[in-house]
C-alpha cells in the first residue's frame, strides 16, 4: 500500500509540474539540444566550404575558409529565431520593421559584412544546411569568402543563421 501512495504521489508530482516552470534536468537538455544543433550548422557549413561549390544559378565558389563561431552573432540569430516562434512569422525583418543588420549592430557586432539566412521546418542541421545550400539566395552566403564568423539560433521550427565579419 505505501509502495501504491509513494507511486501515486510521484506520478501526481510529474504531471502536475506546470509547462513553463520545467524541472531544471529538462530545461537543461532542452537547451543543450539546441546547441548541438546549432553548432552543427558550423560543422556542416564548414565542410561545404572547404570543398568549394556550385551554387544554383552557376555561380562558381572555390574552397574558403572556415567560419568561427561568434556568441553576439548567436544571440541575435537565437532571439530572432524565438521572436518569430512566439509571434508565428517568417522574415528577416522583425515585426516592429527592424532589419537583421541593424539587429547585429545593436548587439555590439561591429560588421564591415554582414548576412542572415532563415528556414523554417527543418529537422537536423544537415537538412536545414542543405536547403540553404540548393537555394540560388542562401547558397551564396553559406560560400563567400568575406564573411568570417557565424552564430546559429533555433526556436520550434525556425533556423537563423547570422553571418559576418568585423
Amino acid at each position: 500500500m505505501k509502495t501504491l501512495l509513494l507511486l501515486l504521489s510521484c506520478t501526481f508530482v510529474l504531471t502536475w509540474w506546470p509547462a513553463e516552470q520545467q524541472p531544471p534536468a529538462v530545461q537543461e537538455s532542452v537547451l543543450s539540444m539546441d546547441v548541438r544543433f546549432t553548432r552543427a550548422v558550423l560543422d556542416e557549413v564548414n565542410v561545404l566550404r572547404a570543398s568549394g561549390c556550385k551554387c544554383p544559378g552557376g555561380r562558381r565558389f572555390k574552397p574558403a575558409p572556415p567560419l568561427v563561431w561568434d556568441e553576439q552573432l548567436e544571440k541575435v540569430a537565437q532571439r530572432h529565431a524565438e521572436d518569430m516562434n512566439r509571434r508565428s512569422y517568417f522574415s528577416h525583418d522583425s515585426k516592429d520593421g527592424t532589419s537583421f543588420s541593424k539587429r547585429v549592430r545593436q548587439a555590439g557586432y561591429d560588421w564591415h559584412y554582414v548576412g542572415e539566412n532563415i528556414a523554417m521546418g527543418y529537422p537536423t542541421a544537415e537538412a536545414v544546411v542543405r536547403a540553404w545550400r540548393t537555394s540560388k539566395d542562401h547558397c551564396p552566403n553559406l560560400m563567400s569568402p568575406n564573411f568570417k564568423d557565424m552564430g546559429v539560433g533555433k526556436a520550434g521550427p525556425y533556423w537563423v543563421q547570422d553571418l559576418g565579419a568585423r
